[in-house]
């Protein structure tokens, strides 16, 4: 694992660079659990409660 500490002042001129840096970087989230819509609720309890590792994805 590796951590980059990056600051970036975003412009109108230029919206894409926000992203550019992320993805020449090859930044990937950490996904914990991949839920339906149905189970937000669910989703959203192990979140509160701080024991969440990775993003917990909700997908239509």
């Amino acid at each position: 694992m590796r951590f980059v500490e990056y600051f970036l002042d975003p412009t109108p001129e230029d919206p894409a660079g926000f992203a550019r840096p992320v993805d020449d970087a090859g930044v990937r989230p950490s996904v914990e659990e991949t839920l339906p819509l149905t189970e937000a609720v669910r989703a959203h309890r192990p979140s509160e409660s701080g024991r969440v590792r990775g993003k917990i994805v909700l997908v239509p």
